[in-house]
């Protein structure tokens, strides 16, 4: 704001006294693009009113829109342009009413940032930034030399001005370009998700991948090569100073300085933004697998296993050759065989053993809700039941108690759309649930 002429209020004043506004559906920006390139296919500037029409039949024919209302909708389009300025209108003949048609700055400047947005998505960052790293050799050689002032004003000054400045301001488009770009990924991923999520992780998680990727491509070539660049500004700013002609040049050094401090800084905030956002969507489809009524991902993967034994498929096993022993004296002298009987208190059992076990239990402890028809309220029957187990051992019979409990039915209050239930203790460590109340079996 500081190199403004005027005020922010100054500014507010003036776009509300001049009414100044922009109304562009897709068809009018068509409209738009397509007056520019009339405009510029013929040999004058200014199109009649009939060429206007002509080529809003082609926008017409392109969205697919009514043909019986073409004049109409062509007159109200042109209007439209005018009332927003996009469009200067010009009697020529009072008598006939016919008029002649130029497109304002606003207009030409619309149109050129569309049709410069194409271009810039097709721009590698790496030869934008080699292609500065080449001026800033040229203009560090050329202050070297000691210059004529010729010399100077088109290899320094010039340069300087205009060609580096005109570069970092591409990648500053670049980057812009794809903000765009990830906010378009995310409302892709956002319908995907809405409309049926179970058939769309993959999809999802193609798009995360790839926009990831990409981000990260891009910021590793501009850290790379902008350590480099940085000081080759350095280096010609000192230069710069060193001579009286370059006092003029030396703040503008600092300005690019600054201006590829802030390209390289909003790189890395963005993939630190797309890290965040993949972590939320991972969260969510997580969220959205634990909660699923209907259980439609768990059933998906059941069905997919299902009946295998009847798929084309190969199993692969690598087997290690064991070592050879070469104390083998050593060994013989303990290859007694041990023999008696294990305690049942030291028998060993493997875990999936000791969770069936407990998941039977389980089950039949709560068995008896469904057959009374009795109200299962997860929070009380999990303060009871963990009362019976040390406290290392809760989170696993929490968790297995949930199991068998979702398995028996769910909540009403559920199927109505009811509130979050409240946080329930259910041991003396801290540790909460959150459940509604099963109530249909």
């Amino acid at each position: 704001m500081t190199q403004m002429s005027r005020t922010l209020p100054d500014w507010i004043g003036w776009v509300e006294e001049e009414q100044c506004q922009l109304n562009l559906p897709p068809e009018r920006l068509a409209f738009l693009l397509a007056i520019h390139i009339f405009s510029k296919e013929g040999e004058q500037a200014q199109l009649s009113e009939a060429e206007l029409q002509h080529g809003f039949s082609f926008v017409s024919h392109g969205f697919n829109l009514a043909e019986d209302t073409l004049v109409s909708r062509g007159n109200n389009a042109i209007n439209d342009l005018v009332r927003q300025r996009l469009l200067s209108r010009f009697q020529t003949d009072a008598s006939e009413g016919d008029s002649l048609y130029r497109l304002t700055r606003l207009g030409v400047a619309i149109v050129e940032f569309f049709i410069a947005q194409r271009d810039v998505n097709q721009i590698k960052l790496s030869l934008q930034l080699e292609q500065i790293s080449q001026d800033l050799n040229k203009i560090a050689d050329t202050i070297a030399a000691d210059p004529d002032e010729q010399q100077w004003q088109q290899e320094v000054a010039g340069r300087l001005t205009y060609s580096v400045a005109d570069q970092l301001a591409r990648i500053d488009d670049t980057q812009r370009a794809m903000d765009e770009q990830q906010n378009a990924v995310k409302a892709n991923i956002a319908a995907l998700l809405n409309k049926n999520w179970h058939e769309a992780i993959s999809a999802c998680e193609q798009l995360l991948r790839e926009t990831g990727h990409t981000l990260r491509e891009l910021q590793d070539t501009l850290d790379n090569a902008g350590h480099g660049l940085q000081l080759s500004l350095l280096t010609i700013e000192e230069r710069l100073q060193q001579q009286n002609r370059g006092q003029v040049l030396a703040p503008l050094c600092q300005q690019l300085q600054a201006k590829l401090d802030a390209i390289t800084l909003w790189g890395s905030q963005c993939i630190e933004l797309w890290a965040r956002y993949d972590l939320h969507v991972h969260r969510f489809i997580r969220t959205a697998i634990d909660m699923d009524k209907n259980r439609a991902f768990s059933q998906r993967l059941r069905e997919s296993i299902r009946q295998f034994e009847q798929h084309n498929w190969q199993l692969r096993v690598a087997q290690a050759q064991p070592l050879l022993e070469l104390r083998a004296e050593t060994l013989a002298a303990y290859a007694e065989e041990v023999t008696g009987v294990l305690p049942d208190e030291l028998e060993y059992q493997e875990m999936v053993d000791v969770s069936a076990e407990l998941s039977q239990r389980i089950q039949v402890y709560l068995q008896q809700f469904a057959d009374t028809g009795q109200p299962l309220d997860m929070a009380a029957v999990l303060k009871t039941y963990l009362e019976d187990f040390p406290h290392y051992q809760h989170f696993d019979i929490a968790r297995l108690l949930i199991d068998e409990a979702v398995k028996l039915g769910h909540a009403n209050v559920e199927c109505l759309g009811g509130a979050q239930p409240d946080w329930q203790r259910i041991n003396a460590h801290g540790a909460e649930v959150q459940a509604h109340v099963i109530d249909q079996y």
